[in-house]
């Protein structure tokens, strides 16, 4: 009884794990109540050097059948003795005293298993399930050359090798309309990689024709036509890159914008400024912060000043502008604009015409309005002598499109500039169905929209609804990136269909991510904490099921920032 406990035995080198293979193991008995989705396995002593967590067996393939189980091992393996209790004096001895103790008594591992679906073993397509394994049916290792199919991870865009299988690599499909032009969030706590995969995102969409706009609050992605240099000062890397099989390489077009006003640490950025009669009025007077009664005042300036330009001024659909459209739901991202209406305008209007009469309370309000209208002309990014913003620019095949955004003074600034491209790019999206594919990706976008100010945010949340809503019959996708997740609100994850799930820790983040996520086996979930840098979780329609994936390094340079 303690002879086996002496040594492991090694399984066989090369081995090729399929449903011809010997048994891994075998379904053990259920307790009184279970889960319909788990199955325990008893795995005998001498197989235990083949199992490991995240493994893919295949279940019942031993009763002659045309049909099996698959299965993803997602807990243990745990060790437990054979014909003794754990806690017996002879258990506890051999451990206790394992100094002076040679024996161990026999043991073997458990394991528990998610029944991922029923597999149709002639046409290898895998089906939900109403049933489960018996007991003592045969569970066998997974052909690693049998999974990618099975678990949808083909496609053009390649992202790294399935958990646990070096040799299976995992694609997101660009011409999916079910998967990029229905959004993807990226999460993650600093150093879990979050950054390397949408660079990892970003080459891949480039690489199949998709223009990409990245609003960079950091200044990390303005070097990508650059290839990758760490690899030749880090030696992990270095190894990375050859396991993956990728090479350093830069982009072929990519063009860095800085906003007027700011800076940026490419020399050659493109300056823009942008037009204050571009925006929403709504957006604007949440980005202003203004109260109930400062709203109403800046809105009636808006409209005395719109109307003093007169009709010749607009550009764009005619629309209504009162705020209770909105609330009923009518899109706001298409309200018309006004180039010839400038913040001085404004100031203008303000002066002469409101403000001079206005007494007690309201002189107050128009007070404020005015203190906040001339905060927005220090900012200096409206009506200055840099270019606008060209759509003929951004939206070409390939092209990548930095906005360099970290030498802005406050978040403000960012907020307004982000607000200016997503219109301006949902315009010519919808005007102009031959543009290519488009991603808009949005670096920490919980500074951008927050739960904390959801309630001050309608508008803003209003066009990414709507931007989601109609973008996706557009392939036009939103990316969002945050480290912060527990600080978006719901509704961004809603727009989320396709998640990417780095190294999350604290209870907040877990929960908000979790709710968002669907059915991922509570196991997962376990190890979201403790994933390794680089590692992901990955909850895609694309994909059958959830799949742990090591995220290949990027092929293009980063700019570090502290």
């Amino acid at each position: 009884m303690a002879g086996r406990g002496q040594g492991k035995k090694e399984s066989p080198k090369g081995e090729t794990a399929d449903s011809g293979s010997r048994p891994i193991g075998f379904v053990n008995f259920d307790g009184v109540t279970g889960d319909n989705t788990e199955v325990e396995v008893r795995i005998p002593f001498e197989e235990i050097p083949r199992i490991q967590r995240g493994q893919y067996v295949l279940l019942g393939v031993d009763t002659g059948g045309s049909e099996a189980y698959l299965g993803r091992v997602v807990r243990g393996p745990f060790y437990t003795p054979d014909a003794v209790g754990k806690d017996s004096a002879f258990a506890r001895t051999a451990i206790l005293h394992g100094k002076d103790v040679p024996f161990l008594p026999d043991y073997h591992a458990v394991c528990t298993v998610e029944i991922q679906g029923r597999i149709h073993l002639e046409s290898y397509s895998l089906a939900g399930h109403a049933s489960r394994p018996l007991p003592k049916t045969h569970v066998r290792l997974m052909a690693p050359d049998r999974i990618a199919a099975l678990l949808r991870l083909g496609g053009n865009m390649y992202l790294g090798h399935l958990g646990g299988y070096p040799g299976v690599k995992v694609h997101f499909d660009s011409k999916d309309k079910k998967v990029l032009p229905r959004n993807l969030g990226i999460f993650g706590t600093v150093g879990s990689g979050k950054t390397n995969t949408a660079q990892v995102i970003i080459e891949e969409a480039c690489a199949t024709g998709y223009a990409v706009i990245v609003l960079d609050v950091e200044g990390e992605y303005i070097s990508m036509d650059k290839p990758n240099g760490e690899v030749h000062h880090n030696r992990h890397l270095a190894l990375l890159v050859k396991q993956f099989g990728i090479s350093p390489a830069g982009l072929e077009s990519i063009i860095v914008y800085r906003c007027t006003g700011t800076q940026s640490k490419r020399k050659d950025a493109k300056e823009f400024c942008i037009n204050f009669g571009n925006l929403s009025p709504y957006s604007l007077s949440e980005i202003m912060g203004l109260n109930e009664a400062q709203e109403l005042r800046f809105m009636d300036l808006y409209d005395d000043a719109v109307r003093s330009l007169g009709e010749g001024a607009r550009r764009g659909p005619r629309g209504k502008r009162s705020k209770w459209d909105r609330l009923r739901g009518e899109a706001v991202v298409g309200i018309d604009t006004f180039p010839e209406l400038t913040l001085d305008y404004m100031i203008e209007r303000l002066g002469s015409q409101f403000l001079r009469e206005a007494k007690g309370p309201d002189r107050a309000s128009w007070l404020k309005v005015k203190q906040l209208l001339h905060k927005l002309k220090r900012y200096g990014i409206f009506d200055a002598t840099g270019e606008t913003l060209d759509p003929n620019e951004l939206l070409r095949p390939g092209q990548l499109s930095v906005f360099d955004l970290s030498d802005a003074t406050n978040v403000r600034i960012n907020n307004i500039v982000i607000t200016e491209i997503l219109r301006l790019v949902f315009q010519e999206k919808v005007t102009n169905e031959s543009r290519p594919p488009t991603i808009v990706a949005i670096e920490e976008a919980h500074t951008f929209v927050s739960r904390e100010n959801v309630a001050r945010m309608e508008s803003t949340l209003d066009t990414l609804r709507e931007i989601s809503r109609r973008g996706r019959k557009r392939w036009l996708s939103l990316c969002f990136i945050s480290q912060q997740p527990a600080h978006l609100p719901n509704e961004i994850y809603e727009l989320c269909n396709t998640k990417i799930i780095h190294q999350t820790t604290g209870k907040r983040n877990l929960d908000a991510l979790r709710v968002s996520a669907g059915s991922v086996n509570d196991a997962i979930w376990g190890e979201v904490p403790i994933l390794g840098q680089g590692r992901a979780l990955i909850v895609s329609p694309q994909f059958q099921h959830s799949v742990m994936c090591n995220i290949r390094p990027c092929q293009t340079h980063r700019e570090f920032t502290d």
